[in-house]
């Protein structure tokens, strides 16, 4: 049902079996006219409101129309109400162009052309056009499952609780998937193999979290690269880095072994598990100006920095947004005092604190123009 349809993904393409719209129609209450006729005109009876079948025109005859109503066959303009000087019985005005305040037939879509393909994400705006097409419902694939596993011997055994699980959830049924908690194992590796073997039979998707490191204990990595065939490893991100998404060919599952720690499980989780629901689409970001230095560690890798945005509208050049580093000392919440610490970044639960967050494989500077991804961009 077109009530439901946001974040489904469309199962066949929707082709559009008649014009939308089927008539030409005004955009202002005013005269429907040929815009090649010369002034004065004079005026037919009546008025075209919408829902009304177009009368045939006449040159040199200009004909009241409303808003929405449809254009007399022949008509190619209309002249608005408040332009328009009418006495006599006449019309008088000035000039017009062909289709000026008119939407022509077809002009949002042509029958027999492909309104929607296959595989797209639906959105609340596209209800109205499945609508005009005469749609009260469309196909759409059936959500993904997506069983949530924690790892850690301290969450099994209650001594530490499950940071992720929750959050993940809510991501994926933003994403349009169905989550399911799925609970937690000890630091075991072929207990954490058998449960994903299991979960890999009744789910698409198969998330797990923690385990990643390089400790002697964090071994869901390596059960995941002997199970699997690897599509992802060892990612120059931080925090994240320890992330691995892999295939299982018996099953058709995906797995995804995120790390632990709730900040880098979150930035993993839209990084890369994301587009296993939504697909790879471009994400929309802010353009704003960074508000303080911010040194990062020499490293070869790619930082994922979040970051609050401000006003900035009383900067020396009116920047409209201005960025501070989440956890800077200039921040709501000082993590790291001036210099970026990832792995503070990674352990820390706050993130509802900042509004989104910026790549970069280098030191930032006051001033500096950086791109933001929204988390709201990333969080639907």
């Amino acid at each position: 049902p077109l009530d439901r349809l946001a974040g489904r993904v469309l199962a066949a393409p929707v082709v559009a079996e008649r014009d939308v719209p089927p008539l030409s129609h005004a955009t202002m209450d005013g005269f429907a006219v040929t815009a090649d006729d010369d002034p004065p005109l004079s005026l037919a009876e009546g008025r075209v409101a919408p829902g009304d079948d177009p009368p045939e025109h006449e040159p040199g005859v200009a004909r009241r129309v409303a808003t929405g109503g449809p254009l007399p066959s022949g008509a190619d303009a209309v002249i608005p109400r408040e332009d328009a000087r009418v006495g006599d019985d006449a019309l008088r005005s000035i000039p017009v162009e062909s289709g000026a305040n008119v939407v022509e037939r077809a002009s949002v879509v042509a029958a027999g052309e492909t309104a929607l393909n296959a595989g797209r994400r639906l959105a609340p705006r596209d209800a109205a056009l499945l609508r005009d097409l005469g749609r009260d419902a469309v196909p759409v694939r059936p959500r993904l499952s997506a069983a949530l596993l924690a790892t850690g011997t301290e969450i099994y055994e209650g001594r530490e609780p499950d940071r992720d699980s929750e959050t993940l959830a809510n991501l994926v049924r933003a994403w349009g998937g169905a989550p399911a908690l799925a609970g937690s194992v000890p630091d075991d590796p072929d207990r954490t193999g058998e449960r994903v073997a299991a979960l890999a039979t009744d789910h698409d998707v198969v998330v797990t979290t923690g385990g990643t490191g390089v400790g002697r204990t964090d071994e869901t990595a390596g059960v995941l690269g002997e199970a699997a065939e690897v599509r992802v490893r060892d990612v120059p991100l931080r925090p994240g880095s320890n992330t691995t998404v892999a295939w299982l060919p018996d099953s058709g599952t995906a797995v995804a072994s995120l790390p632990g720690p709730p900040g880098a499980a979150f930035s993993s989780a839209t990084l890369f598990l994301r587009p296993l629901f939504v697909g790879r689409q471009r994400v929309p970001t802010l353009r704003g100006r960074m508000a303080c230095d911010l040194p990062v560690p020499d490293q070869e890798l790619t930082f994922v920095v979040p970051v609050e945005l401000v006003d900035g509208s009383d900067g020396p050049e009116r920047e409209t947004v201005r960025v501070v580093p989440f956890g800077h000392a200039t921040s709501t919440v000082d993590l790291y005092g001036e210099r970026f610490r990832p792995r503070r970044v990674s352990t820390c639960a706050r993130l509802a604190a900042a509004d989104g967050f910026v790549l970069t494989d280098g030191d930032l500077r006051a001033d500096d123009r950086v791109d933001v991804v929204p988390y709201t961009a990333v969080e639907t």
